[in-house]
């Protein structure tokens, strides 16, 4: 019987998710997290490259379709991620490409142009991208919508960096699956859902090409510190919590 050789993995530090993942993200792939407004998309995105930075000295790329850099920062800084001397130190590069977006001069050639020279500078292990939304918007065209996610992703997967995509997803459990999830190698889904007591956040699995993964639906908190999954063995004293009004 042949030894199956395990893939190697760039972890994400998230307390929780690595475990989730079978092990970590495995290096190289692309993984797009899907969510409503207020799931932790972004945070997810920024805590991914903080803690490659001070767990496992990587350097990273954050690329904006949305917010400025400045906005950026600013919603690190609530969670005492100094990104600004991050970047200034080189340690974490920045490409915002919201402006391009909105001006409607904007090309896919141009923009992987730009990721391929801003993951050299930087010497970027990964990469986070947030919102891809932005640009799927921009292509109305299935077809021209395909061949720019695939361009971009192509690219990144040349430039042999792991890298998280944040996508946005309205409704909840049924709800219609996006062309880019097909794309990406792994998808995670985050949910946002209203209790008796207030609202619990729920994050699944679907998939994750290259390893095996834990597709249990588990709840998670957004604290000070970011995104952190609850435990299997912490489950049901959260579920005690939550129901009790101790949680919200």
């Amino acid at each position: 019987m042949k030894n199956k050789l395990k893939p190697q993995r760039t972890f994400t530090g998230i307390d929780g998710l690595d475990e989730m993942l079978g092990g970590g993200i495995p290096k190289g792939r692309i993984l797009l997290i899907c969510g409503g407004p207020g799931t932790g998309k972004t945070t997810i995105a920024m805590q991914y490259l903080i803690n490659g930075v001070y767990n496992y000295s990587e350097k990273g790329l954050y690329i904006s379709f949305d917010e400025s850099m400045h906005q950026i920062f600013e919603e690190a800084s609530y969670f005492g991620w100094d990104f600004k001397t991050l970047y200034n130190e080189g340690k974490i590069g920045f490409l915002d490409v919201s402006t391009q977006i909105k001006s409607g001069k904007f090309s896919i050639n141009k923009l992987v142009n730009l990721v391929k020279d801003s993951i050299n500078n930087v010497r970027a292990e990964r990469v986070s991208i947030d919102p891809l939304t932005a640009l799927t918007l921009f292509f109305p065209d299935i077809l021209e919508r395909r061949e720019a996610i695939l361009t971009l992703f192509d690219a990144l997967k040349e430039a042999e960096v792991t890298s998280i995509v944040t996508d946005e997803i309205r409704g909840d459990f049924e709800r219609a699956i996006l062309l880019e999830e097909y794309l990406a190698d792994g998808v995670i889904i985050l949910r946002s859902s209203q209790v008796e007591k207030g609202r619990v956040r729920t994050i699944e699995v679907e998939k994750m090409r290259g390893t095996q993964i834990n597709d249990q639906i588990r709840p998670y908190i957004i604290d000070d510190d970011g995104v952190k999954i609850i435990s299997e063995k912490d489950i049901f004293s959260f579920a005690a919590e939550l129901f009790a009004g101790r949680r919200v």
